[in-house]
Order: C-alpha cells, then structure tokens, then sequence
C-alpha cells in the first residue's frame, strides 16, 4: 500500500508499507511487515523566498527512513536434512571391499530464522542555480542491516554436527554523496556535466557467535 500527499508543490509526504512472505524460513516466521516513510519541504515555493528564486532556483530539503527485508539466506537452512555419503566407511571390512552407503546425522538448525532486515535512513538537500542550470544535490544516509544470517556460537566437538545458522549478526554502513551537474544550451547544441563524489564506511556492530568474522570481514 501506499500514500502520498502533497500541498501546493511544497509539502510533500509519502507512506508505504509491504508485506513480504518466504517459504525459505519456518512456520510462523514466514512474513514479515516493512514499512517506509518520506517527507520533503520545497522552501523555493514558498511565497517568502521571493527574488531569491532568480539566483536559487530550487531548494529543497528532505528525509526519508525505509525496511527492506532479504530472504537469501539459502535453501533448506530450517530443514534438520541429512547428507548421504556415497562408498564410505571402509573400515568395515578388512579388504575395503563392499563399501555401504550412509547418512551422516541430521544438521542443526534453528527454529526461530527469518528475514534479514535493511533499515535505511537518508537525509537530503537539492539546490537549483540560474533556472536549474547549476544543480547540486547532497545526501547523508545510513543503513543498518538487522538479523544478519551467521554461524552460531560454536558447540563441542563431541556433538559431532556444526552449529546453526541465526539472525546473529548486524551491520551499519554510513556515508554521504555529493553530485553536481550543469546543462547548458547553446544554439542547437546541449553541453551537460556531471560530478560525484561519496565516500562510506561499514562495520559490523554485533556478532552474537563465537566463530570467526572471515566471511565479513
């Protein structure tokens, strides 16, 4: 579903929100409810801007916060299968001959795995110059990635199977980005150029397992 309002071309509003379903995780964790929200207020409209607009002609500043859920986590990973090993066991008898077939034992799994969740915030601000000859525009944001799928802590060796995969870990990336561009006309010819500059920096903020962060890191 979604909602957007706007007044005058100077408040602008939009809500929406999405249910989203996986059979790739357990009965009763298969939906999940991911909202998103905006908001943007054009003050170049306004009737106080005035003789600014001949030099800026746009400005606007705006904010927005939004949930994305991720379903690849893999197939099967609430299901306890078993692998099948082909000729194995050869100690069975002393000539290696008539090697079996066997199933190693049902892996570990956990009953409670669901969607990863993204969780973005931005917050932005667009400039126009000279009729939107001269454009800028300036975002900062940040993305928290929630339930993030990784090995549980680590179980002793004697159980004989490998831990389960969870939602145990989290990530938070934050940046911004800087973009300039310029269009001009000049008899039949358009000239444009653009410029972008950004940078960003991501760090894992929990880590609920005892194994190594190799695959993150």
């Amino acid at each position: 579903g979604r909602i957007n309002y706007d007044y005058k071309g100077i408040y602008l509003i939009g809500l929406s929100g999405r249910f989203d379903g996986s059979i790739k995780f357990p009965k009763g964790n298969q939906w999940a409810f991911f909202p998103s929200a905006s908001v943007g207020y054009r003050i170049s409209e306004e009737a106080y801007f005035g003789k600014a607009k001949d030099y800026v002609s746009n400005l606007k500043i705006r904010a927005s916060y939004g949930s994305i859920g991720n379903q690849e986590v893999g197939s099967n990973m609430f299901l306890e299968t078993m692998t099948k090993y082909d000729g194995g066991v050869s100690w069975i008898n002393a000539a290696g001959t008539g090697l079996l077939d066997y199933f190693g034992q049902p892996k570990m799994v956990s009953s409670s795995l669901t969607w990863e969740k993204i969780n973005t915030t931005n917050i932005g601000v667009d400039l126009g110059f000279l009729n939107n000859t001269l454009n800028v525009t300036f975002d900062w944001f940040q993305r928290d990635t929630k339930g993030m799928l990784a090995p549980g802590k680590a179980l002793p060796d004697v159980i004989g199977a490998n831990a389960a995969w969870e939602n145990a870990g989290s990530l938070r990336t934050r940046g911004w980005e800087l973009t300039i561009d310029w269009r001009q006309q000049f008899g039949k010819w358009n000239v444009f150029a653009v410029a972008n500059l950004s940078d960003h920096k991501t760090v894992v903020t929990e880590w609920d397992s005892n194994n190594l962060i190799n695959d993150y890191y």
